[in-house]
C-alpha cells in the first residue's frame, strides 16, 4: 500500500503554487502531469515539460520515492525550451 506525499507544486505561467498529493509510487511524469491538471484553468498543457527538484531536472521515469521527494517539498514543472 503506498502512502500519500503532500508536496508544493508550481508549474510554469501559473500564478499560484498548488498543494499535490503524490502517491510514493507514481512516477515524476505522472505528478507533473497531475499538476497541469490542476492547473489546466489558468495554464495550457503541454507534453515538453521538464520536472525539477531542488533546482535539477529529474529523470520522468523515477517514481516520487527514487527522486527523493518529501513531505512538504517544492517541485517545478517548466516547459522544455527547444532551440
Amino acid at each position: 500500500m503506498y502512502m500519500s506525499i503532500p508536496l508544493y507544486g508550481f508549474l510554469e505561467g501559473d500564478t499560484l503554487g498548488l498543494l499535490m498529493l503524490a502517491e510514493e509510487g507514481e512516477t515524476v511524469l505522472q505528478l507533473a502531469r497531475k499538476l497541469q491538471d490542476a492547473a489546466n484553468i489558468r495554464v495550457p498543457h503541454s507534453d515538453n515539460v521538464d520536472f525539477l527538484y531542488d533546482g535539477k531536472a529529474i529523470d520522468p521515469g523515477l517514481t516520487v520515492v527514487q527522486a527523493g521527494l518529501q513531505a512538504l517539498d517544492r517541485f517545478d514543472v517548466i516547459r522544455r525550451h527547444t532551440l
